[in-house]
C-alpha cells in the first residue's frame, strides 16, 4: 500500500510531461503550417526581337504555384514596364490557390518602340499573406541603331584665312535590324562643354555618302566629311549632328581645331609667329570643389607652357594641370605658351570662385 501511494506522484509527473511535449509538437506544427509562399515558372522570359507595331507576339504562359501550406487569394496581377515596352496580360486563370495548386497567366509582347525593353509580371496576395511573386520580362523592338566613329575628330592647327583643311571622315553605321533613314546632317554648337570656343561656323560639311533622305540598310554604313576653316584664333569646337529614325536621335560626333593668328607687322617684314595657348576645359565659374583642373592646347610653335595661380609666381606646367586644397573665395589662373627660342606669347586667363551651396543659391 505504501508503494502505491508513493508511486502516484510519479505517474502524475510523467503524464504532465507527456502533455507538455504533445502541446509543443502541436504548436510547432501550427507555426509551420502558417508559412506561405509561391513562385513563377519560368522566373524570367526573353521574347526576342520583334518589329514595333506589328501586333502582339504569341503568348508565353507563366505558371504560378502555391509552394506554401496555406491557401492564398490573389487580389492583383499586374505588369510594370518602361514606356514603349508593350508587355500585356492576354489570359489569367488565377484566383484562390490551395497548397500545391497552380494557375497560369499568359503574357504577350508588342513593342511600340525600337530597342531593348524590360518589364515585370507581378502578383499580390490578399492581406499580404505572402510576399509578392514576380517574373522578369524582356524583349527587343526591332529598328535601326546608329554608331558614329570615331567619336571625335581633331584637326591640325590651321592659320586664319588659309582655306579649308584636309577633310576628316566620320563613319555612320546601322547596327540595327531595320533601315536607317537620315533626315538631316548639320554642324551645330558644342553642347557638351559650354566655353567660348564653341563655334560651329568654323567647320564645314564637305561631302561623303551620307545625305539627307538617304537610307542605310542593316549592317551598312555611310560617311560624312568635315573640313576646318578658322577665322578666329584659339581652340575651337563644334558637333556634327545627324537626325534620323533611330533611338537617341540626333546622333553626335565632336570636331575640334585650333586657329593660328599672326601678329601684325610693318609692310615687307616677315610675320612673326607668336606662340599661343587656349584653355578648352576648366572649372565652372562657381565651383563647390576645392580643386581645379585645366586642359589647354598650344599653337604649333609652342614647345612648353608656364602657369600661374593667383599671386603665386609662374612655373612650368603641362596639360592637364591640377590645383588642390584651394581656399574658398575668388581665384585667377593664367597660362602662356613659350616657343623654342624662348619667346612667350600672350597669357590666357580664367577667373572663378569656390563657394558653398548656400552661396550658389544667393
Amino acid at each position: 500500500m505504501s508503494g502505491g501511494r508513493a508511486g502516484t506522484p510519479w505517474h502524475r509527473g510523467w503524464l504532465g510531461a507527456s502533455l507538455a511535449v504533445f502541446a509543443a509538437l502541436c504548436f510547432c506544427q501550427s507555426a509551420r503550417a502558417a508559412e506561405a509562399s509561391w513562385s513563377f515558372e519560368p522566373s524570367s522570359w526573353d521574347f526576342g526581337v520583334r518589329l514595333p507595331e506589328t501586333g502582339p507576339s504569341p503568348p508565353k504562359t507563366f505558371t504560378l504555384t502555391n509552394t506554401g501550406e496555406v491557401e492564398l487569394s490573389i487580389i492583383l496581377v499586374s505588369i510594370g514596364s518602361s514606356s514603349g515596352a508593350g508587355f500585356a496580360i492576354a489570359g489569367n486563370s488565377c484566383g484562390a490557390l490551395s497548397p500545391a495548386e497552380s494557375c497560369t497567366i499568359d503574357v504577350t509582347f508588342a513593342p511600340s518602340a525600337a530597342g531593348p525593353q524590360q518589364g515585370q509580371l507581378s502578383v499580390a496576395a490578399q492581406g499580404g499573406a505572402a510576399p509578392p511573386a514576380s517574373a522578369q520580362l524582356s524583349g527587343t523592338g526591332a529598328g535601326p541603331a546608329v554608331s558614329i566613329g570615331p567619336a571625335a575628330q581633331i584637326f591640325e592647327p590651321t592659320e586664319l584665312g588659309a582655306g579649308p583643311s584636309a577633310p576628316k571622315t566620320f563613319t555612320v553605321a546601322n547596327d540595327g535590324q531595320l533601315d536607317l533613314t537620315i533626315s538631316s546632317i548639320f554642324i551645330d554648337a558644342n553642347q557638351t562643354y559650354n566655353f567660348p570656343g564653341a563655334k560651329p561656323d568654323q567647320f564645314q560639311l564637305a561631302g561623303g555618302s551620307c545625305m539627307a533622305g538617304s537610307t542605310v540598310p542593316p549592317g551598312g554604313h555611310c560617311t560624312v566629311d568635315v573640313t576646318f576653316s578658322p577665322t578666329v584664333p584659339g581652340a575651337l569646337t563644334a558637333e556634327l549632328r545627324i537626325v534620323d529614325n533611330a533611338p537617341g536621335s540626333p546622333h553626335v560626333g565632336k570636331v575640334e581645331g585650333f586657329g593660328i593668328a599672326h601678329d601684325a607687322q610693318p609692310p615687307g617684314v616677315p610675320p612673326r609667329i607668336v606662340p599661343r595657348v587656349a584653355i578648352f576645359r576648366r572649372p565652372p565659374r562657381l565651383s563647390m570643389k576645392r580643386e581645379a583642373v585645366f586642359w589647354f592646347r598650344g599653337s604649333p610653335t609652342a614647345t612648353r607652357f608656364e602657369c600661374k595661380l593667383d599671386r603665386r609666381p609662374s612655373a612650368p606646367c603641362q596639360s592637364p594641370f591640377r590645383f588642390e586644397h584651394l581656399k574658398m573665395g575668388r581665384h585667377h589662373f593664367a597660362v602662356r605658351a613659350v616657343d623654342g627660342n624662348g619667346q612667350s606669347g600672350p597669357a590666357t586667363h580664367f577667373h572663378w570662385r569656390i563657394g558653398t551651396r548656400s552661396s550658389a543659391r544667393s
